[in-house]
């Protein structure tokens, strides 16, 4: 896959599809920077340390049945964590559309921000528990 449009991403929060109603994905991962200069370097080293992640969504809220709200309250209020996978497009998992997969804690849940008129959406960052994947098959 070259460079493309963003048309066709596949998100799934806990096995359950909601790319139709998501406006925007981001992942984002980091590394803590640790300092290991000495005595007698001109130049401050460093090496990576602890992994953190977090996944962000946006959606168009939806309180169909097995849609953002039936999905999310849930887990919001179990305080449980969910698998949030994110593929570049809906075919299958390969080499060129690798899959990112996150459990992630569900530490917050916005059931309506909009304002009169407006599209109803909410957004949600959400921390990632553990190793970030990454699958080609």
């Amino acid at each position: 896959m070259a460079v493309y449009a963003a048309t066709d991403h596949k998100i799934t929060v806990n096995g359950t599809n909601l790319s139709t109603v998501l406006q925007s994905v981001s992942i984002d991962l980091s590394s803590d920077e640790l300092e290991t200069t000495a005595f007698g370097g001109g130049w401050r080293t460093r090496v990576a340390g602890l992994k953190s992640g977090s996944v962000t969504l946006n959606f168009f809220q939806d309180f169909g049945a097995a849609m953002v709200d039936a999905t999310l309250h849930p887990l919001f209020n179990g305080g449980s964590y969910a698998t949030v996978v994110v593929t570049p497009t809906s075919s299958s998992v390969s080499a060129t559309n690798p899959a990112y997969t996150a459990v992630c804690l569900v530490s917050q849940y916005q059931p309506f921000s909009a304002s009169v008129g407006d599209i109803a959406t909410l957004s949600v960052t959400w921390m990632t528990s553990g190793t970030v994947s990454r699958a080609t098959a």
